[in-house]
């Protein structure tokens, strides 16, 4: 199969389902099979892998986690498209189909050990916090390249980002392949990056996981402030569960007090949280 045939697939199954993408919903569809390929030949699933897959679409890539003989779960929010995709697979039992929002499905009642998916590109920060927080053992995810580079920012740079920091403590992560427009339907503005994250072993978990990341994101705002100063504001901009004076010493005695929120390891993060607690 080529690109011009899957793209002819997704047209054909847009016809018959009487649905068109959306740009408000980012509904750009992944119709390169090369792309496809890498995507599943990345995960080098097995037959024994539950496979999360979010934003199913016309069921591209669905097909091609099922062929592997995992079993797939599809969240799909369009109605239109989790009817075709459940008409698509219908009796086909490494298949299931959730019409839902990802953001609001209770991904723990999922027993999924690896995500594959070409997700839209609109909610790519809330999909990284929920499936962060859920967990995985590895995960192949197209996106925008702009953001799967910001997730491997190292600190210091000027694209580090909560994000970066919770994936690199949990992950080893790297950019399989760049990913041109033409590879979807409708053809998007930017370039796309497959993104490949393979969980580190012997992490400690983050306790309060949700707290963690209000705590990370506040201090982020003031990124370019140390640590001391960028604890003052958290008591303009509280969060709640959060000590500030625990906070502040805590800093003081691992003396990160001094440093650049941007200059901290993801380690140092955790650490410092953990030692809050």
């Amino acid at each position: 199969m080529n690109a011009v045939s899957t793209l002819e697939q997704v047209q054909r199954a847009m016809v018959e389902s009487g649905f068109f993408p959306q740009k408000k919903y980012s509904q750009n569809f992944l119709v390169d099979e090369d792309a496809v390929k890498s995507l599943i030949d990345s995960s080098a699933l097995k037959p024994s892998d539950h496979v999360l897959e979010i934003g199913g679409g016309t069921g591209i890539v669905t097909h091609a986690i099922a062929q592997t003989g995992a079993h797939v779960t599809c969240i799909e929010l369009h109605d239109t498209l989790a009817r075709h995709l459940r008409e698509r697979f219908v009796g086909q039992k490494n298949v299931e189909i959730i019409e839902g929002d990802a953001l609001r499905v209770d991904l723990k009642k999922i027993p999924y050990t690896k995500v594959v998916a070409s997700p839209p590109y609109a909610i790519s920060d809330d999909i990284m916090y929920a499936l962060f927080e859920n967990g995985f053992s590895h995960a192949s995810l197209i996106w925008q390249i702009e953001f799967a580079e910001k997730i491997l920012s190292p600190p210091g740079s000027s694209e580090y980002h909560p994000l970066s920091v919770i994936s690199q403590y949990f992950y080893d992560g790297k950019i399989i392949r760049k990913i041109t427009p033409k590879s979807f339907y409708p053809i998007p503005n930017q370039f796309s990056a497959l993104l490949s994250l393979t969980k580190r072993k012997n992490v400690l978990p983050i306790t309060r996981y949700r707290v963690f990341v209000s705590w990370l994101r506040t201090l982020f705002r003031f990124k370019n402030k140390t640590i001391g100063n960028a604890i003052q504001q958290l008591r303009k901009n509280p969060v709640k569960g959060i000590n500030v004076s625990a906070c502040e010493k805590a800093a003081h005695e691992m003396k990160l007090s001094s440093e650049k929120v941007f200059l901290l390891e993801p380690e140092e993060f955790v650490e410092l949280f953990h030692a809050i607690e």
